[in-house]
């Protein structure tokens, strides 16, 4: 049986003649709609055309295809256009030879070894962009990054995809000290008032409702250490950490004309490709016009995961437009104006910020529309700074009492 259907005309006087006889012959028809009194159109199996020979001339319908599909007529279009199954080999020989090969280096795990050293060691051993995978012994990378790097006492290479990945263990080696003072004081980076403070390590300098300067020290890295007596017999510094807030005031200004340009667009669309291979471009649209606007849509060929192939394919859409002045409404310009401080503020809130209040207002004038005020906002603060050494208290002695 041969699969695939066709979609054809029938002309004729018999046209209602041809169409029983092929249901006497238990023919597959389908869709029939008759397009005029001497005229129909059918779908059928491709076996089913093939047969309908003695049909037609016992009917003396003329018969002429619309529409075909299925596998015998594309290896006819193939056979005739011999470049398309070219590219479609083409593509394949391309896919064979990229999956066999290392697009991307993934390093999990590492922390004393920073990744653009390790990336350089691994270079130096052969593991580069594109590389044949036969070419990579991952046992002997794995072996290789323990001899080189004493801070590692784990490594777990393979391959993921077309992807290189190493999991990486790293343990306290002996010739790393330790930072001789990590100690710090925190100080303020704000002028207003401590709404809230929860300080986890040092000695706190404030407390909420506290009026505070800018460069004010807020939390102390150094500990009093006492005795029952509670006299301080030395000092310990330590690294302040606290979570502190402030309230405080910003000034707000926004304005924008109420005459503005609007584009419109005309509907009429031009769409090309482009192609991307590495740093090279080919780009087969047009130059931009005036009254243009260009929109990119960028696919990268063949990425899943760490899979990274420096080819994208892309489909440029260049649309034509007009520009038309118009003049603002006050309720349209009151609307933009409150839209416009919505994302103010939603770019504060974006960075941590907690609106308390609002006041802001808008004015209308004959040319503009200005929004002027403040917002009352609680914001963190606490920036580090080395904490001013004190001199250790004497040692007390019997004779001290």
């Amino acid at each position: 049986m041969i699969p695939g259907f066709v979609r054809v005309s029938v002309k004729g006087q018999q046209c209602q003649r041809f169409v029983n006889l092929c249901r006497g012959r238990e023919m597959d028809l389908k869709r029939i709609i008759r397009t005029g009194e001497t005229e129909l159109q059918l779908t059928m199996k491709v076996a089913d055309f093939l047969q309908i020979s003695p049909l037609r001339r016992k009917t003396g319908v003329h018969i002429h295809i619309l529409k075909k599909r299925g596998p015998l007529f594309f290896l006819l279009f193939c056979k005739r256009r011999k470049m398309i199954p070219a590219g479609f080999l083409a593509v394949f020989c391309l896919l064979f030879f990229l999956s066999g090969r290392v697009w991307n280096v993934e390093i999990r795990g590492n922390i004393l070894n920073p990744t653009p050293q390790l990336m350089s060691f691994l270079k130096e051993q052969g593991v580069c962009f594109g590389v044949s995978r036969k070419k990579i012994s991952c046992s002997a990378l794995a072996a290789s990054l323990r001899r080189e790097f004493p801070e590692i006492t784990w490594v777990s290479a393979g391959f993921s995809g077309t992807g290189l990945r190493f999991e990486i263990r790293e343990g306290t080696a002996g010739e790393k000290a330790e930072p001789e003072d990590k100690s710090c004081s925190l100080f303020s980076t704000l002028d207003g008032v401590i709404d809230s403070m929860v300080t986890r390590q040092g000695t706190p300098l404030v407390r909420a409702g506290d009026e505070i300067k800018k460069g004010q020290e807020l939390v102390s890295g150094i500990v009093d250490i006492t005795d029952d007596s509670q006299e301080v017999i030395r000092y310990e510094y330590v690294q302040a950490d606290a979570d502190i807030y402030v309230c405080h005031s910003i000034a707000y200004y926004d304005t924008f004309p109420l005459d503005i340009e609007k584009k419109v667009w005309s509907g009429k669309k031009k769409t090309t490709i482009f192609f991307q291979l590495g740093s090279s471009f080919l780009d087969l649209s047009s130059p931009l016009q005036q009254n243009e606007d260009r929109f990119i849509c960028r696919e990268s060929f063949f990425s899943t995961g760490i899979f990274q192939v420096p080819f994208s394919l892309g489909i440029i859409t260049t649309s034509r437009f007009e520009l038309r002045k118009e003049r603002l409404t006050e309720d349209a310009a009151k609307k933009q104006a409150i839209q416009r401080l919505y994302d103010y503020e939603e770019k504060l809130i974006e960075k941590g910020v907690q609106i308390s209040e609002n006041n802001v207002k808008i004015e209308i004038n004959h040319q503009d529309c200005v929004s002027r005020g403040t917002l009352t906002v609680i914001e963190r603060t606490g920036r580090e700074a080395p904490t001013e050494k004190k001199t250790q208290p004497k040692e007390r002695t019997p004779e001290d009492g």
